[in-house]
């Protein structure tokens, strides 16, 4: 049986830096699949500069967002939400189809796309509750706290529920 030669060891005068720019370098991406489409993405979005941390991974750090849903979150954007692509890789079903719908199941399906009429509700309450939570945080904002929004979020019931308040300009 062969035996592989042991790692070549060096000295890294800068530990912080000199560690940083080689676990970058070499171990940053680990097994992934650098030709899927979540990762050329992310790096179209590097690339543009379109994507702010600050915002976009500001739900992370968010008291209002529960755990569970920041999990779900992170599933998504990272492509291992569980879905029927998923149960056929993993030998656990042989079709790719959605149990509810005649579509082929994804993550986009599953987040905006499944056409069966309970989810369609759902994701139409989803789509509220996220427009609900951004009108919040515009009210917050000092100075765009004042300007008007105008939103197609639901019901005016369901806006008392989440206590914003509805005024109407004339």
């Amino acid at each position: 049986m062969a035996h592989s030669p042991p790692p070549k060891l060096w000295y890294l005068p800068n530990h912080r830096d000199a560690l940083q720019a080689h676990m970058h370098f070499l171990h940053k991406l680990g097994n992934a699949k650098t030709e899927a489409n979540y990762h050329a993405y992310y790096q179209t979005l590097i690339k543009d500069g379109t994507a702010n941390g600050a915002t976009s991974n500001a739900y992370l750090t968010s008291s209002d967002v529960p755990f569970k849903t920041k999990c779900i979150i992170m599933k998504y954007r990272t492509g291992t939400l569980y879905n029927q692509k998923h149960a056929v890789l993993f030998k656990l079903s042989t079709s790719q189809t959605c149990p509810l719908c005649p579509q082929v199941d994804s993550a986009l399906h599953i987040l905006s796309g499944c056409q069966h009429t309970q989810i369609r509700n759902m994701i139409t309450e989803r789509h509220n509750i996220a427009c609900r939570m951004i009108l919040k945080a515009i009210r917050k904002t000092g100075s765009l706290g004042s300007c008007i929004v105008s939103m197609d979020i639901g019901s005016n019931e369901r806006m008392t529920m989440q206590n914003l308040q509805i005024s109407e300009t004339a």
